[in-house]
């Protein structure tokens, strides 16, 4: 046919009938057709019909503009073809024009109401416009009017998903998958919703599903290694063996190295963000993590350099500032000038910046004081909070925003003392503002600061009166609309201000306090040869605290020195630190984590605690407290190192343990470790000394709490 349609061209050229019986030869033998359609097309401007199959050819190839025009104008010549309608809502669609594609698909089922094409088509418009309950309604009717169409249910169970429907959503893709075994993305989207819903095993079965019909299938590789991370390595390395490459080989990579990073394989984490890194150089997602992994690695120099590249790229990346300001408190921590670093956060200050939400006129009532923060579970504020929340809630009418999605027991019990509590984790920092301004709260307290997860961009929109920074930040956040920043006497000494654009409220006795865990054990007595000890992470052991921990063994003969940390328990990493030890790697003990009650209980193996600089301990330092072991510290002017020194100020004990420089540090540990008399009085009655201290009384700081910010 399309031979003879040529021969025919070959002496009436210009004939258009002859072009378009050419172009339908050439689309049933599979050639390009498309010069043979443009031609007829000039030559017969008239005919929908060749419009309307010009219109679908160019769809074909992604031209979707072209492709609008040609079915614009094949429904100007015959207005009543639903067909081209509901082409042309899809090339709507794909043009990001959701308004005009409903409108296209209402058309193409006034003239035809019983086109399945276009209700489905119709659903994916209301999808896309965020109309889910309608959305769905139109699946629904698609799927009555076509069952056996697998693509159809599960477009159904998207929008179902989005209305809130998640059980019907599952319905519709178990229906999906039964028709179309073969499909691997039901399967995929039928095992996100199960795991959503709490059914962990069955999800984990439909992924497995997709891995045997895809087995590089990255997402479904990635969530069952988060769901199963005993299997995560085995099935991570089986979608890289596939020969993934670019963007899915960087996310398998990626989850790679969280699944290393959260086991405590900080070098294997770095190795597999490399990695990462090399198949997308410019991926945000890939810079930061490898940023974390440094950090965690205590390559904080190099954890700089990578987040500046990632600000670079981007420099409204709020998550990377945030990053960076938090490492590089980290790293200038006993710089004696803050500028810098404050200069820096009201650089962050300036990005974050927003116009304010309106606050409605208070209403009558109690004050009312709101919490924001994304560690309200088994984290150090989380179990701070557990010490203090019960307190501030009797005294005030206690809102709680809590920005984190996992749960947990602390989590459970955080919930019960505060009633007026609301998961947050999935609003943006605009609904956060405007619920927070709409509920009347007089002050607002940051628990985040700078640290993951943080809302400072809800703070930016000042919802509250009067906002504050507490805890979970030991440094200023740099928002102009940050009021104050709470500390101590300790913790914020005479020069402070310099470092922060908040103004400082010193708290009279304790910045914290702390509670004791229910299961702690007794406080056992010493004896044999001394121990010193160090709980914190590894990332805040450099390598000018390790030499002069290292000195400090030269100085104390016999004496051990106890490190334990998440990490340690991988021999890579053990190996990691003693090649960094400038000392006798004999008289190293390396321990890596445990159940609460085993590392409370290591304390009892501990003489005198060692605080890390320029970044010193808090809860370990507190835990270490509470089990009988005072700590050793060497404070510099920033908060961030000042925490061990607040804490044993407010037991009284500044005396003797405070250092003012390494070699005071060296002279007070040899002082300490020599009076084992003293040391032993000491810690068999250090645990009541601090119960009847500020630092366990939460009424006093609930009290010195409001107190301060209502000044």
């Amino acid at each position: 046919m399309a031979a003879r349609a040529r021969s025919l061209l070959a002496g009436r050229p210009q004939d258009g009938e002859l072009w378009k019986a050419l172009s339908v030869a050439q689309q049933m033998l599979g050639e390009d057709a498309l010069p043979a359609l443009e031609r007829a097309m000039t030559l017969r401007p008239a005919d929908a019909e060749l419009a309307a199959n010009l219109g679908a050819l160019l769809a074909g190839r992604g031209r979707w503009a072209e492709a609008r025009r040609s079915y614009e104008q094949a429904l100007r010549l015959q207005p009543r073809l639903a067909g081209a309608h509901n082409n042309l809502g899809n090339a709507l669609l794909a043009l990001q024009e959701p308004a005009e594609a409903l409108a296209a698909f209402d058309r193409a089922l006034a003239f035809q109401p019983g086109l399945v094409a276009a209700l489905g088509n119709r659903g994916r418009a209301l999808l896309a416009l965020g109309r889910h309950v309608d959305a769905a309604l139109a699946f629904e009717q698609a799927v009555a009017a076509q069952p056996r169409d697998a693509g159809l249910h599960v477009h159904a169970a998207t929008a179902l998903a989005a209305a809130g429907r998640p059980v019907d959503a599952i319905t519709r893709l178990r229906q999906a998958v039964a028709l179309a075994p073969e499909r691997p993305e039901p399967w995929f989207m039928l095992g996100n919703l199960l795991n959503e819903s709490g059914a962990a095993d069955a999800a984990a079965q439909a992924w497995e599903r997709v891995l045997a019909l895809d087995a590089g299938h990255a997402e479904a590789a990635c969530n069952l290694a988060l769901l199963q991370p005993s299997r995560g390595e085995a099935v991570l390395g089986a979608a890289l063996a596939m020969g993934l490459t670019g963007e899915r080989r960087a996310a398998v990579l990626g989850n790679l190295g969280g699944l290393r990073l959260r086991d405590g394989r900080v070098i294997e984490a770095v190795a597999a963000y490399r990695q990462a890194l090399a198949e997308t150089p410019l991926s945000p997602q890939a810079l930061s993590n490898l940023a974390q992994a440094l950090k965690r690695r205590g390559d904080l120099e190099e954890a700089d350099v990578v987040l500046s590249r990632l600000i670079d790229t981007d420099p409204a990346l709020l998550t990377a500032r945030s990053d960076r300001l938090l490492l590089r408190a980290y790293r200038q921590a006993h710089a004696e000038d803050a500028g810098p670093l404050k200069d820096e956060a009201g650089r962050f200050g300036q990005v974050v910046q927003a116009p304010a939400v309106v606050r409605p006129a208070r209403a009558p009532g109690p004050l009312r004081v709101g919490l924001v923060s994304a560690d309200l579970r088994s984290h150090p504020v989380g179990r701070l909070a557990e010490a203090w929340l019960p307190a501030l809630a009797q005294r005030c009418e206690l809102h709680v925003y809590a920005s984190h999605r996992a749960d947990d027991a602390l989590t459970q019990r955080l919930r019960a003392a505060a009633p007026r509590w609301q998961d947050v984790a999935a609003w943006d920092d605009a609904t956060l503002a405007s619920r927070i301004a709409a509920e009347g709260v007089d002050l607002l307290i940051d628990l985040s600061g700078h640290t993951g997860g943080h809302r400072l961009g809800a703070f930016a929109r000042r919802p509250a009166p009067r906002q504050f920074s507490w805890l979970g930040y030991a440094g200023s956040t740099g928002l102009a609309a940050m009021d104050g920043f709470i500390g101590d006497r300790w913790l914020l000494p005479p020069n402070a201000e310099a470092g922060f654009v908040e103004r400082l409220l010193r708290l009279p006795n304790s910045f914290t306090v702390y509670a004791p865990p229910a299961d702690a054990p007794a406080v056992t007595q010493r004896d044999g040869e001394l121990c010193f000890g160090s709980f914190n992470a590894l990332h805040k052991l450099g390598d000018e605290v390790l030499a002069l921990w290292a000195r400090l063994l030269d100085a104390v003969p016999h004496s051990r020195l106890l490190l334990k940390a998440p990490g340690l328990q991988h021999e890579a990493e053990r190996a990691a630190l003693i090649a960094r030890w400038p000392g006798d790697a004999a008289r190293l003990v390396l321990e890596g984590p445990g159940p609460l009650a085993d590392y409370l209980a290591a304390f009892g193996r501990v003489d005198i605690a060692l605080d890390p600089f320029p970044h010193g301990g808090g809860m370990t330092t507190l835990d270490g407290l509470w089990m009988g072991v005072p700590v050793l510290t060497l404070p510099g002017p920033a908060p961030i190192s000042r925490q061990g020194l607040s804490f044993m100020q407010t037991l009284g004990l500044g005396q003797g343990w405070i250092a003012t420089d390494e070699a005071d540090f060296l002279r007070l540990a040899q002082a300490r470790s020599q009076d084992r008399v003293g040391l032993a009085a000491l810690r068999a009655g250090l645990r009541e000394r601090m119960a009847t201290s500020p630092l366990c009384d939460a009424d006093r700081l609930a009290d010195d709490l409001l107190a301060a910010m209502t000044a």
